[in-house]
């Protein structure tokens, strides 16, 4: 503070020191402030514009708060510290005299002196009130010779004003010359403003396309494009979707490569290239990136994009698992037609296993589980009538199964199924199911006749065998005999019922096999059949139908037999006619063994043994092996002949049995045909010609030793000839009944003739009564 008993000059000299210090101390703290905020503004705009010149990012929010918090840290300390806490400081006047002194030491100590010594209330001083006046007067005179300027350190206001200067040179520049661009780093600074800088080029995401995976095989839809969520996206596992984005191309410059940049969530880095897309289309360039991350999915990433000084950040793909059907169970109810009896339901329920076949017109329910919750599916069904979506789809409350009924299950089907979670990610693949189908086939039957040709007489009795199978069982077997339509008229009744035929519902065993006898006499009898006369036909057939009720019913018709109708005398004639065949037949059995014999003889008479030493080992084998050969031919012709004799057999029963079945046997023909022809030709097959066979075998046994063979050959030679006798015995047999059939045939010839006869004589008398009555 001013001293009042200070000389005025020197008084003025403090004074104006003191507030030259306090002005010293303003002025270096602004310099400070204002170095400190200039430093800051450029460091953070080059902290925020320099990577975007690079192909960076502007600097997030949070680094520009902690900037400015920093800052203003800073410019509070040098209030606090450089400005208000030196301003509060006290200045004295001895303080400030000393201060004089110590930069101008020609003042020999007189300002300090004359300052302390003139203080208020100081005492104890021992000193000259002249000498006092003295050293005012001295330090007066030399207040003129102080330079304040002197006291003061400009080097702290210089190095911070030659930071300051050009900092806010530079600063009003940038505000001239480009307003918006410092109005913008201001802003964002100062936090007034998030705009990012503007940059060269303009590039904006679109999305990614991902294929719509769909359950047709014969539908291809467009890929559906999705956008980012806060720059999140989900997408499914294995995907192959498409990256797009597209750049401005009116006002900025287009990028010639774009490219991404991203790591994975495993911690894999890497980049793409994307590739332009055409040309520019409504002012936009567009870019796609194919390739990885984002073909096959197979993890979680995040990606930034680059192009030219713009880029997209902080972009993150969320790959998700897709759902899966984790098990699929096939419930089956039967159709009515495989229910027997009314019994149950007959119910399959299982899991589905790859070659399952249902049966036709079965009602299917197919019951997928799905690994998360569903929002939908989409189902195809495709069978040889197409393929169609299907829409009765139900869901359990969860939404973690998914239930679709096929009723009236009749042909093979293909069930796929695309299953979409409640975010809409789908499987990259459709679930596929083949169901084969068990179609019901119509019965198979088979109608057999025994004992009856293709000729019956007009009572005959029909003996039949069917043998009918299934799949699931017969329903019904009805075998019929109806007369047979030779003319349009008769046909005419055929179709208009009026011609009768008769039906018998057969019973049949657990194999099938029914067995049953139409006796024609007593169906004409009980008014069944129209009566049947001789010179008609008539059909026999069998029926069989089974339980299958979807649609057409599944029946099947037999063979048919068309029977010829004629008199006993006709068909006595056709069996007299076979009787000559086989006859025939035995004639040429009875000529082969015959040769047999002679083939047997020339063996034995020749022996087994060359009459000539064979050269070498090698002939000698190939002269027994001729001889092998001719003994196996002879085994063969005594087989032929059984089978023959066997054949011949057969056939004379069946001739018997048709002479039974048709009423027109006779005991003497019956001993005639079966005594005197069919057993004895079984009864050689059975002893001599079997014998023969064996031994036959034996001489091939035997080859190798010459004696033995010789010696059993000799026994074969001698059954031959029995077996030639008993045949020839039954050949003549075969001849006595050719004979007396010949007599038979005169005699219905003599009856024929009669007959003729009696049928002119009447016509004649008739003739003659009639003539009688002419004029």
């Amino acid at each position: 503070m001013p001293n009042n008993y200070l000389d005025p000059q020197l008084a003025t000299l403090l004074g104006s020191l003191r507030e030259r210090v306090r002005r010293y101390v303003i002025w270096d703290s602004v310099l400070a402030i204002l170095a400190v905020l200039l430093i800051a503004f450029w460091l953070g705009l080059a902290m925020d514009y320099v990577p975007v010149m690079l192909g960076g990012t502007e600097m997030p929010l949070l680094a520009r708060t902690l900037l400015l918090l920093v800052v203003a840290g800073l410019v509070i300390a040098i209030v606090a510290k450089m400005l208000l806490g030196r301003l509060n400081r006290p200045l004295p006047d001895d303080s400030l005299a000393l201060l004089v002194e110590r930069h101008h030491p020609e003042l020999g100590g007189r300002l300090v002196t004359a300052v302390q010594l003139n203080e208020p209330g100081r005492s104890g001083d021992s000193h000259s009130p002249e000498l006092l006046k003295r050293v005012h007067k001295e330090a007066a005179s030399a207040v003129d010779q102080v330079d304040p300027n002197r006291v003061f350190r400009w080097e702290p206001l210089v190095r911070k004003g030659m930071v300051v200067a050009p900092l806010a040179l530079l600063l009003l520049g940038f505000a001239i010359f480009n307003p918006s661009a410092f109005e913008r780093a201001t802003g964002r600074l100062t936090l007034l403003s998030n705009d990012p800088w503007p940059r060269r080029a303009d590039i904006e995401m679109v999305g990614v396309e991902l294929p719509v995976v769909t359950a047709s095989e014969e539908e291809t839809l467009e890929p559906t494009l999705l956008e980012f969520t806060d720059k999140t996206m989900r997408l499914p596992r294995g995907s192959n979707a498409t990256l797009r984005i597209r750049a401005e191309a009116e006002e900025s410059e287009v990028p010639m490569l774009c490219t991404v940049y991203y790591r994975t969530e495993s911690g894999t880095r890497g980049q793409s290239n994307m590739r332009r897309v055409g040309r520019v289309v409504d002012g936009f360039q567009s870019f796609v990136l194919e390739g990885p991350p984002l073909a096959g999915l197979s993890e979680s990433f995040t990606f930034s994009i680059l192009g030219l000084d713009d880029r997209l950040d902080d972009y993150q793909v969320e790959a998700v698992v897709p759902p899966a059907i984790t098990e699929m169970n096939v419930n089956v109810r039967y159709p009515d037609y495989l229910r027997v009896d009314g019994a149950g339901d007959v119910d399959l329920s299982s899991q589905y296993k790859s070659g399952l076949r249902i049966n036709e017109g079965s009602n299917v329910t197919l019951v997928a589980s799905s690994s998360v919750p569903l929002g939908d599916a989409d189902v195809m069904l495709k069978n040889d009538r197409g393929e169609q979506r299907a829409t009765n789809l139900q869901y359990s409350d969860d939404r973690r199964e998914l239930r679709l009924n096929l009723d009236d299950f009749d042909a093979a089907t293909t069930v796929r199924i695309v299953p979409r979670d409640e975010g809409g990610i789908s499987a990259q693949a459709a679930y596929r199911y083949f169901m084969g189908v068990v179609l019901d086939e119509p019965p198979e039957l088979e109608l057999r006749s025994k004992g009856i040709g293709t000729a019956v007489t007009s009572i005959a009795r029909l003996p039949m065998t069917a043998v009918v199978t299934d799949d699931y069982g017969i329903k019904e077997l009805r075998l019929s005999v109806a007369p047979s339509a030779t003319t349009d008229a008769e046909k005419d009744a055929t179709d208009n019922g009026a011609t009768k035929t008769a039906d018998r519902i057969l019973n049949f065993d657990r194999d099938g096999k029914a067995k049953e006898v139409l006796d024609l006499r007593d169906l004409v009898a009980d008014g069944e059949l129209d009566e049947i006369v001789p010179g008609g036909a008539i059909n026999v057939f069998a029926q069989a139908s089974d339980r299958y009720d979807l649609a057409t019913p599944h029946v099947t018709r037999s063979e048919v037999f068309r029977l010829q109708v004629v008199t006993p005398e006709q068909l006595l004639a056709l069996l007299e006619r076979r009787e000559l065949g086989m006859r025939s037949r035995l004639e040429q059995t009875i000529d082969e063994t015959r040769s047999l014999r002679d083939t047997l003889d020339q063996l034995r008479r020749r022996g087994f043994e060359s009459e000539e030493v064979p050269a070498d080992e090698r002939e000698k084998t190939r002269q027994e092996q001729v001889r092998r050969l001719r003994v196996q031919q002879s085994g063969l012709q005594a087989s032929k002949t059984s089978e023959e004799l066997t054949g011949i057999a057969a056939s004379l029963d069946d001739l018997l049995q048709e002479m039974v079945n048709n009423r027109v046997d006779s005991v003497d023909r019956r001993e005639r045909i079966g005594t005197g022809v069919r057993d004895p030709l079984k009864k050689i097959v059975a002893e001599p010609l079997a014998r023969l066979i064996n031994q036959i075998a034996e001489i091939e046994d035997l080859v190798g030793s010459p004696a033995d063979a010789a010696s059993k050959t000799a026994d074969a030679v001698q059954t031959s000839e029995e077996v030639l006798l008993q045949l020839t015995a039954v050949l003549e047999k075969m001849l006595d009944l050719e004979s007396y059939n010949e007599i038979l045939d005169i005699v219905r010839g003599l009856i024929d003739d009669q007959d003729e006869l009696i049928d002119e004589t009447k016509e004649e008398r008739k003739k003659r009564v009639l003539d009688m009555f002419k004029p």
